[in-house]
């Protein structure tokens, strides 16, 4: 989740003696999760939930073909080392084609997804995160199966066992029960609002309203048609391909995202929301924005500091790697910004028609977010640095940039700022801590300092084109800088991103090992 750390300081603008304090929004404190994935029970239930789904019981086994949830094992895990029990490795999902009701009287989603996959492992069963959803029937390749929903996991019996390799069409009903108590600082997933909800995903929050394989070394494309009571707008992810009414005072929006997505990417708002085209920029990326209605003049003036920012990003770090983007407006926590793929959330109360400090630095974030973290995302949760270190790193670039203050002077304060506790930057304690923001990017000033500004941004580049539309670790961007700058980063990486123990200045440049 892009959230900015406590603390955070901007240097002052021009003519004002005062620094400018960023004030963070909560911090989301990342679900724990079971490390047992061989059972059903492989995750922790965090929905805070106030009552059991209105809808047909969750589990359902015909006679004689009961579920044994205790013979799986590796099929619960995606094998991330901080959250065992999120995704699964048995799979590979190619398109989520998803399908919601809002009912807002009952608070819910009904929902049907269709999910195109092919198998990575042999296996008699499948298994998607689905967290407290109320499933109501699966289907395989147009056969009901049973199958078991407990806590996070749903598990489907296939009709005969199958070998890795074989594509396989999964169909999902079910009834999502959404939590009006729920809280941003608590847990990600919908949060319902006076006139519809917005959501943060990040890391685990789909699988509260959609059954996924919930792990961002799972991307895959996806269709969503959500149909809501008039007047209100859906907005999710990719381009709006349709709209019309679905019954007598309903309307169902169609959006289609046909570059590969992280599930904790996805973006689903319902409420009174215009849609704003703001053209094409030099390099021909779409424009497109979402605001609550009557704030259009205000996502026009945050549309003219995203092409500049566009551009400018587009020189260090290579071409913007997918085809639109824009700016989400929405009545969400004060300062909340999330990087939703194509479409970045941001909260009204900040994104308010002003252009200081804040609105450029969270802009900033959330755009260089597109490189990394939606075009290359980590390839486990402990990698989360490589999100927010980049993104903090690329804000003090567009900082320094727009004159608000220098790379060097965030770089040191960040650097003696930061606590010698927490965590090594490579596994940091916190999730969405400052050591995953500004330790990553303190790390990131210091591999600069080492290999010099030729070898650094185009290491960044080389990142991106290497693991476009993918996922990757800290080994790999490790492999990466070694290879653009001929230098041996082993002891680097141990001593800037996998020890406790940080160093207290930055380097110079390291000798060539020839």
């Amino acid at each position: 989740m892009s959230v900015l750390a406590a603390g955070m300081t901007l240097a002052a603008c021009a003519g004002s003696s005062a620094p400018i304090v960023i004030d963070a929004e909560p911090a989301v404190t990342a679900p724990e999760h079971d490390s047992d994935a061989s059972s059903t029970d492989a995750t922790t239930d965090t929905t805070g939930s106030t009552g059991a789904p209105t809808s047909p019981p969750t589990t359902a086994a015909p006679a004689g073909d009961a579920i044994d949830p205790g013979s799986l094992s590796r099929s619960l895990s995606a094998g991330d080392p901080r959250f065992p029990g999120l995704g699964s490795s048995d799979i590979d999902v190619e398109h989520y084609d998803v399908a919601l009701t809002y009912d807002p009287a009952a608070n819910a989603l009904d929902g049907t997804v269709r999910i195109a996959l092919t198998t990575t492992a042999d296996t008699d069963r499948l298994a998607f995160d689905a967290d407290s959803l109320g499933v109501i029937e699966a289907v395989v390749d147009g056969s009901s199966r049973p199958f078991l929903a407990a806590d996070r996991e749903l598990l489907i019996n296939l009709p005969q066992p199958v070998v890795a390799g074989t594509e396989l069409e999964v169909e999902i009903i079910y009834r999502a029960q959404l939590d009006v108590d729920r809280r941003f600082a608590d847990e990600a997933g919908i949060f319902v609002t006076a006139g519809g909800f917005w959501s943060v995903n990040e890391p685990d929050g789909t699988s509260t309203w959609m059954p996924v394989n919930d792990h961002p070394t799972d991307k895959a494309t996806y269709t969503f048609a959500v149909t809501v009571p008039d007047p209100a707008v859906a907005v999710a992810n990719g381009a709006l391909v349709g709209s019309g009414e679905a019954s007598p005072g309903t309307t169902t929006w169609t959006w289609q995202q046909t570059e590969p997505m992280a599930s904790y990417l996805t973006l689903l708002l319902v409420g009174d929301y215009e849609l704003i085209d703001a053209g094409t920029t030099a390099g021909g990326v779409e424009l497109r924005h979402a605001a609550i209605a009557g704030t259009a003049a205000s996502a026009a003036t945050y549309s003219d500091i995203t092409i500049e920012q566009i551009d400018f990003f587009e020189t260090l770090f290579g071409p913007y790697p997918f085809d639109r983007y824009g700016v989400a407006i929405t009545d969400s926590t004060p300062g909340l910004a999330m990087e939703t793929q194509g479409l970045s959330l941001f909260s009204s109360a900040d994104l308010d028609g002003s252009t200081g400090g804040l609105q450029h630095l969270l802009l900033a974030h959330e755009l260089a977010h597109q490189w990394f973290g939606d075009a290359v995302s980590p390839g486990t949760w402990d990698d989360i640095w490589l999100n927010e270190g980049f993104a903090t790193y690329a804000q003090w670039l567009w900082l320094a940039e727009a004159g608000f203050a220098t790379v060097e002077d965030l770089a040191n304060d960040a650097l003696t700022t930061l606590a010698d506790s927490g965590g090594p930057v490579g596994q940091p304690d916190d999730l969405f801590g400052t050591v995953s923001y500004d330790g990553g990017a303190v790390v990131l000033h210091a591999l600069r300092t080492t290999v010099g500004d030729e070898a650094f941004f185009a290491g960044l580049q080389a990142w991106v084109v290497e693991h476009l539309d993918s996922s990757a670790t800290t080994d790999e961007l490790r492999a990466v800088f070694e290879r653009v700058s001929g230098l041996d980063l082993e002891p680097f990486f141990e001593e800037w991103v996998f020890s406790e123990a940080r160093p207290n200045r930055f380097p110079g440049p390291a000798a060539s090992t020839g």
